[in-house]
């Protein structure tokens, strides 16, 4: 049984984060960078809204 998406509050903090960064025509980089197992990739797949899979080796989210 997994979590939902509304359940974790992934729904309300990227709401919140695209309606606060809301300049038309601008363009972000954001890099996530830390060490192995540190939920880089949740961090990810809330902002971009993808649901790319996990590894527990190096190049595994790109």
């Amino acid at each position: 049984m997994g979590l939902s998406y509304q359940s974790v509050g992934r729904h309300t903090w990227r709401e919140n984060f695209l309606s606060s960064h809301d300049k038309k025509g601008e363009n972000y980089v954001i890099a996530l960078a830390g060490n192995p197992n540190t939920g880089k990739s949740t961090v990810f797949n809330a902002l971009t809204g993808l649901n790319q899979h996990t590894g527990n080796w190096p190049g595994k989210t790109v």
